[in-house]
């Protein structure tokens, strides 16, 4: 078992073949769907459609665009039996199932609903009260 507790998105399920090019996801040869929500200094939020379900993501460039993080993209992979794809919203910094491999189902304890509480790495570390006990 994992020695930390992370929240993260479930992408992939067993059977599914999943690849990243650019930042954008790829499920079984279907694109996700995306839709550019804003752009700022040095990071873009766009909002990310994967089976009917919406949620926002933050990269450092548009998606599409040549991205210096090794991580915005990956050949294809299925998922075995028994693990699964996670990955975080903050997509070009999250340890997620590009840096820490596929996860075990017995270790994928809950689900998340709300944000309870939220640091900005960027601004020292100070909370977000805007993302306390939000929806997800």
């Amino acid at each position: 078992m994992a020695d930390k507790r992370l929240v993260k998105r479930v992408i992939g399920v067993p059977g599914d073949t999943v690849s990243m090019h650019k930042n954008q996801l790829f499920i079984n040869q279907h694109p996700a769907n995306y839709k550019l929500k804003s752009e700022h200094s040095g990071f873009a939020i766009s909002q990310e459609n994967i089976a009917g379900n919406n949620h926002l993501i933050r990269t450092q460039v548009k998606l599409g665009q040549e991205n210096s993080n090794k991580h915005a993209s990956f050949k294809p992979l299925t998922i075995p039996d028994g693990y699964y794809l996670v990955m975080g919203d903050n997509r070009d910094n999250s340890a997620d199932s590009r840096v820490i491999g596929l996860v075990p189902r017995d270790e994928i304890i809950g689900r998340s609903n709300t944000v309870v509480f939220s640091l900005n790495y960027d601004n020292y570390f100070l909370p977000r009260s805007s993302r306390f006990f939000k929806s997800i």
